[in-house]
């Protein structure tokens, strides 16, 4: 008893760990992840692609400038900025993006890698101002954020730019550290595999205690109850980290079904197995309830030419 007492409070704890994701480090010092929650429904987290979460991030805020009021401005400067703007939105969906190599463990942002990938806001200056122009920024402020950038050089570009240095700041990325790890295909969460692994063990464990019962006709009700909760759980964390697979899918180039993705069908088909397996014993010993206990109503003469009714009820035990 103290074996299955152990095993649900560890599916339990498996159940909230395997639900529950770290909050990952923000794509933007200003807006945060919000351009992907509100895209995606959830938070990225270690093990979300990148590249996605700056494309995700570039073509929000780009939208979210198109909308901004800009009456007071002149009509030159409403032209540079909508050039600007279009400018983003192209480098957006070009997906040339820097890496952050020097920085491991932390994102930030990157104005030219090692490899001549240019950053956004380094993007938009090379395009309107030169290279040269962007290099020299690059020179002094590689890693900085944009209101860390002091000098004439950059604050004259914003101000020629039609954009404000909040904005320039709103548009400039972070970048996750380089090489990061496996390909995404094969990345699967470590605190989804460790509560996939504890839940597959108490329903592996129920299942077989369920196939004992179903052969011996035991008649005891807690492998089938406590294995419709163990059953469920491995569903729901399945169906959780499905969902969540397959609507990034659908946004990027990745396999149909990532590692994370086939695990979680797998916990699908584990918890189905169990609830069967329970519904089965559980309508097994139903049966053998109904086959041990029998009644019956029978007559008998009650005197003066009456008949009386009886009823009689046995228990097989």
């Amino acid at each position: 008893m103290r074996a299955v007492s152990l095993l649900i409070c560890l599916f339990i704890v498996a159940v909230f760990a395997g639900c529950n994701h770290q909050k990952a480090d923000l794509v933007n010092p200003v807006i945060g992840n919000i351009s992907f929650v509100e895209k995606f429904g959830f938070e990225p987290d270690e093990a979300t692609d990148n590249e996605l979460r700056i494309k995700t991030h570039l073509l929000y805020v780009e939208r979210l400038l198109r909308k901004k009021d800009i009456s007071h401005l002149s009509d030159e400067y409403k032209s540079k900025r909508t050039q600007v703007l279009n400018l983003l939105r192209s480098y957006a969906n070009a997906g040339k993006y820097p890496k952050n190599y020097d920085y491991k463990g932390e994102r930030k942002p990157c104005f030219i890698d090692k490899d001549q990938n240019i950053c956004a806001v380094g993007y938009l200056v090379e395009q309107t101002a030169g290279r040269r122009t962007a290099e020299a920024i690059n020179a002094d402020y590689k890693y900085a954020d944009i209101f860390d950038m002091e000098g004439q050089t950059v604050d004259k570009w914003i101000a020629a730019s039609g954009l404000t240095k909040d904005e320039c700041a709103m548009i400039q990325p972070t970048y996750g550290s380089y090489p990061n790890g496996d390909p995404v295909s094969n990345r699967v969460k470590p605190m989804y595999a460790i509560s996939s692994a504890v839940l597959m063990g108490a329903n592996a464990t129920f299942n077989a205690v369920n196939i004992i019962d179903l052969a011996k006709g035991g008649n005891s009700k807690t492998a089938p109850v406590f294995g419709f909760l163990a059953g469920t759980s491995q569903i729901a964390i399945g169906a959780f980290g499905f969902s969540r697979d397959r609507r990034l899918t659908q946004y990027d180039d990745r396999p149909m079904f990532t590692s994370q993705g086939k695990l979680s069908l797998f916990n699908i088909g584990i918890g189905t197995t169990t609830i069967l397996l329970s519904s089965w014993n559980l309508l097994k010993q139903k049966k053998m309830e109904q086959k041990r206990t029998s009644w019956n109503i029978y007559s008998f003469p009650a005197g003066n030419n009456q008949t009386g009714l009886g009823l009689s009820f046995s228990r097989k035990i």
